[in-house]
């Protein structure tokens, strides 16, 4: 079965190896995007109907106006072969919106609308600190602990989403500081990142391996420490660990699955428990890198009889 995710994988692939198409289509994402964001500052009140309406509006005509101008300039860019692929495998994802896409004809269409539509400023998407993140969000906190910081039983979601972020921005920190630990990571969380994300993506219910796969993660982060207690043992891990406290608090039940652990794991439990969600951006990343180098598959019984009618 052929998703989005193969889709913008698959564009993300073709534009990777045709530089001249990819700067077309950075040139007018970013033209899109600003727009988009200018847009959204002019609308901040999501309970106007009228107005959300005239943000409708100006968001299609931005989309639009991008559509129209990448395919004035990519179009006769990508090779007979690229077009054929892409065609191949757009074609046969139902709904309009991927339609729209196809309906363009240049690879890069649906890549490009979501990017515009999904627009938000650095200083929207950027982690600075939990003490901002937790200010911002101190109206719509359920648990108390966003303009309290009195720590409650359970954390509330948004404050552990919060929670959860600062732990992996940390952590970040500190291996960076240790190149060794840094690069043994990286490969014990390359080869799970495409376990994860070959699992997420294979039919039926293969996810339910999902927590076997984890737990090779586990042993990968637990084996990184141990060869490197020594340099590990020289690291300031005192805001560290108080995170990973917290995140025992967290009503995220994929990331608190095994909390009891993180203490034993040692760095890199951070990064294990975001990716333990299948929303997390490395995995979607590693989905769409994987999906998008699949050849298209072959037709199936059904397809073959709906092409003879």
């Amino acid at each position: 079965m052929i998703t989005n995710i193969e889709i913008l994988g698959t564009e993300e692939l073709l534009l990777e190896r045709n530089p001249r198409a990819a700067a077309v289509h950075e040139a007018i994402m970013a033209t899109g995007r600003e727009a988009v964001i200018a847009l959204n500052e002019r609308f901040d009140d999501p309970s106007d109907d009228a107005a959300m309406k005239r943000f409708d509006a100006e968001l299609e005509t931005i989309v639009e106006r991008s559509i129209s101008e990448y395919v004035r300039q990519a179009r006769g860019l990508f090779s007979a072969e690229d077009v054929a692929l892409w065609t191949a495998k757009i074609t046969r994802v139902p709904g309009s919106y991927v339609a729209r896409a196809a309906a363009v004809g240049v690879p890069g269409a649906l890549f490009l609308i979501e990017a515009i539509e999904e627009a938000e400023s650095d200083e929207n998407s950027t982690f600075v600190s939990l003490d901002d993140t937790l200010a911002n969000i101190a109206g719509y906190c359920q648990c108390g602990y966003a303009s309290s910081r009195i720590v409650p039983e359970q954390l509330c979601r948004l404050c552990s989403g919060g929670v959860l972020i600062a732990w992996k921005t940390e952590e970040d920190r500190i291996v960076a500081t240790s190149p060794k630990v840094r690069s043994e990571l990286r490969a014990v969380f390359d080869e799970l990142l495409d376990e994860l994300a070959t699992i997420h993506l294979a039919a039926g219910d293969g996810s339910s391996e999902t927590p076997a796969r984890q737990r090779a993660g586990n042993a990968g982060i637990t084996r990184v420490n141990e060869t490197y207690a020594e340099e590990i043992a020289l690291l300031d891990l005192t805001r560290w660990r108080e995170l990973g406290e917290l995140n025992q608090l967290s009503q995220i039940k994929a990331v608190n699955a095994h909390r009891k652990h993180w203490s034993r794991w040692g760095l890199g439990s951070a990064r294990l428990a975001t990716l333990a969600m299948q929303s997390d951006p490395e995995i979607q990343a590693r989905m769409r890198r994987i999906a998008g180098s699949r050849p298209v598959p072959k037709p199936t019984l059904f397809e073959r009889l709906f092409a003879r009618r």
